[in-house]
């Protein structure tokens, strides 16, 4: 995919040449995407490791200062629709850039916070800025790769996703008890500004053909909607009732927008900030439906397994996050390996199966366990896991553009992340209101733990119904 530029003659009046892209190297553009994805998760995972200190320093109870975290939430949920109309009327660089310079502006207003009223708001900032970094990474890779390295590229997208969630306790618990949790946010600084650097200079930027008008009530709609239900959702997980005000109200408001934007939609002949249209596609689907899944079977793994091995084995926030260092290294050896394969002649579906099988392992591993004392066993299960969710995660981010012609790739790339939020908010709730019913109130043992991790296991086995739908073969993408 090349930019188009028309330049018209000031002497002839007809439009000149395309101008012509200076050569980038996909592994560098990786890189500096990887890089910017990295830190944008680290971020999150930090913030979490973070939220006892801000109830200290701040005075503030848990509800409180979870707020910091919702904000953020709910911020980067509420632009994300309007990823793909930017990357088309803007350039996706010029709109990863931009995105990125306001994560920095928020990073520094947060560790400057004076009370947690100002820290909620500086994180809405910095939740706006992050909101379309994950997406647009995705267009410029399959701008950049072409058919021939896509698989190794996306694999290296990929790797930001699964291993910010194992180093960021750690990270964060040493920041935090050394320093102070405003390291949580100025660490972001230097590595932003080097990210903003570096993509100015590696990354191509191309606008679409006919990138139109944003659709505004669309987009109200949409965002408004996928707010509302990740709110409820959010409540939900933080020991609201299923039937409180605090949930059922902003998801009966985020069931009517969505629905109120579904009907819209299907009466316009343009496609709306999510392209419906998009679905028809199998590949698409099958791939969407699994990304929805998958965030299931992922919060059982990073954030279950941790909470494991606090509660039932007595460790401290940092020593559970150096346990999962195991995971992380496995993640980092599929990696190496699953990004050439699904460039070779691989079948992404068997790819994605096998990974399942392993995660599905590694789960079932812990659910038997008698004991939360770190043992060989739980660490190979952990290494297992990351083998397999590198497996199952990386080349579902190649079959989701399989059969969609290029100029689809941001529509399809953004009602991906929108159904990615969705899966995140439910999954987080599903998981947070299992843990109450089955550990919190039994008290936390390692056979507490284990309905849980059979719960889990149940959730890996509802996604292989839509791997089974994969395509069997490399990329048809249409040029």
């Amino acid at each position: 995919m090349s930019e188009e530029i028309s330049i018209t003659s000031a002497e002839e009046g007809a439009p000149a040449e395309p101008a012509p892209q200076p050569e980038r190297s996909p592994v560098v553009v990786a890189l500096v995407l990887a890089l910017g994805a990295f830190v944008a998760l680290l971020d999150t995972t930090i913030v979490g490791v973070a939220m006892h200190s801000f109830t200290e320093y701040f005075d503030v109870g848990l509800a409180d200062a979870q707020w910091a975290s919702t904000a953020y939430l709910l911020a980067m949920s509420s632009v994300i629709p309007a990823t793909g109309w930017a990357a088309q009327r803007f350039g996706a660089a010029h709109t990863w850039i931009a995105s990125l310079s306001v994560f920095l502006l928020g990073s520094l207003l947060c560790g400057v916070a004076w009370s947690m009223g100002s820290l909620i708001a500086f994180r809405v900032v910095q939740g706006l800025g992050a909101s379309m970094l994950f997406p647009l990474m995705r267009i410029i890779v399959v701008e950049v790769a072409g058919r021939a390295q896509m698989g190794r590229m996306m694999t290296m997208m990929a790797l930001p996703l699964l291993v910010a969630p194992v180093l960021g306790p750690v990270l964060g618990g040493t920041l935090i008890q050394e320093f102070s949790w405003r390291w949580a946010f100025f660490l972001n600084v230097p590595i932003v500004l080097a990210v903003v650097v570096l993509s100015a200079r590696n990354l191509p930027n191309s606008k679409g053909q006919t990138p139109g008008r944003l659709d505004v009530a669309g987009l109200l709609t949409m965002g408004g909607g996928l707010v509302a239900l990740i709110l409820g959702f959010s409540n939900l997980a933080k020991g609201a009732a299923g039937t409180s005000a605090q949930v059922l109200l902003p998801a009966v408001i985020g069931v009517a927008l969505l629905a109120a934007h579904g009907i819209r939609a299907a009466r316009s002949l343009a496609p709306g900030v999510v392209d419906f249209s998009l679905f028809r596609d199998r590949a698409f689907t099958a791939s969407t439906s699994i990304s929805l899944l998958n965030n299931f079977g992922l919060y059982g793994v990073v954030v279950l397994v941790p909470l494991f091995f606090q509660q039932a084995g007595g460790k401290g926030p940092l020593g559970a996050g150096t346990i999962m260092v195991a995971q992380g290294l496995g993640t980092a050896v599929a990696v190496l390996l699953v990004g050439r394969v699904i460039d070779t002649k691989s079948n992404p579906r068997a790819l994605v199966l096998c990974g399942l099988l392993l995660v599905a392992a590694g789960l079932t591993t812990f659910a038997v366990a008698d004991t939360g004392e770190v043992s060989v066993l739980l660490l190979v299960a952990l290494f297992a896991q990351g083998v397999g969710l590198a497996l199952a995660s990386s080349p579902v981010m190649v079959t989701l553009y399989h059969s969609l012609p290029a100029a689809s790739v941001p529509a399809a790339t953004t009602a991906n992340a929108v159904s990615q939020q969705l899966g995140g908010a439910v999954g987080t709730a599903t998981i947070a209101l299992l843990l109450q019913h089955y550990v919190y109130v039994a008290g936390g043992a390692a056979a507490d733990f284990g309905t849980v991790f059979w719960w889990a296991l149940l959730f890996v086995g509802l996604t292989a119904v839509p791997a089974l739908f994969l395509p069997p073969g490399t990329s048809q993408q249409q040029a």
